[in-house]
């Protein structure tokens, strides 16, 4: 940086010294946020309410296969396969982002559940034209507060991010959501 002008130098010093945490301080935070998180997983909630979820096993890095992936978001719906191949900690991702139309957001929940269905069978047709496959893994990650007891269940707390569609907050999410999928025959399981 010999030719930036010194008095510029100073300047980014000073821009640099204002984002400097000193030890002390990064502890501080770091236990107050941990402090946080634990209130989260109690009744009360506190101001990060979290829900308990179960995690049996954590991966190696030696799985292969192909998996499916659904993120439902506020604004998107992402849909990704990803190949797990025999080499450790590789892989090849392909994804898709489709738009949640806003009339979806406080509609009929079948109407949710069959958009969110029409758009993984797009996805699998586009990628996989005339391919013959086998039922295919899917983790759908739903971005909404709910609680988990199964691996395929989830039971809708409350709508959040401009959604308020009636008859799905206290339900689980994942049967009517598989509904959907077998009336359009969709070979995929949700994991």
């Amino acid at each position: 940086m010999a030719d930036v002008p010194k008095n510029l130098l100073e300047q980014i010093k000073k821009l640099e010294e204002q984002f400097l945490v000193d030890e002390s301080k990064l502890r501080e935070v770091t236990e107050r946020f941990v402090s946080e998180l634990k209130q989260g997983l109690t009744v009360e909630g506190g101001d990060i309410p979290m829900a308990v979820t179960w995690c049996m096993g954590f991966p190696t890095g030696y799985e292969q296969g192909n998996y499916l992936a659904l993120d439902m978001g506020g604004t998107n719906l992402r849909v990704c396969e990803i190949k797990l191949p025999e080499e450790k900690g590789e892989f090849e991702i392909v994804q898709s982002k489709y738009r949640l139309p806003e009339e979806l957001k406080t509609g009929e929940a079948e109407e949710l559940w069959d958009y969110i269905a029409d758009c993984l069978k797009q996805f699998i047709e586009y990628h996989h034209e005339g391919e013959e496959l086998e039922q295919l893994p899917l983790g759908f990650t739903f971005s909404y507060p709910a609680t988990q007891d199964y691996i395929d269940n989830g039971v809708l707390q409350r709508w959040t991010k401009g959604f308020d569609i009636k008859g799905v907050e206290g339900n689980d999410v994942v049967a009517p959501f598989e509904k959907a999928l077998a009336a359009k025959v969709i070979i995929v399981w949700v994991t």
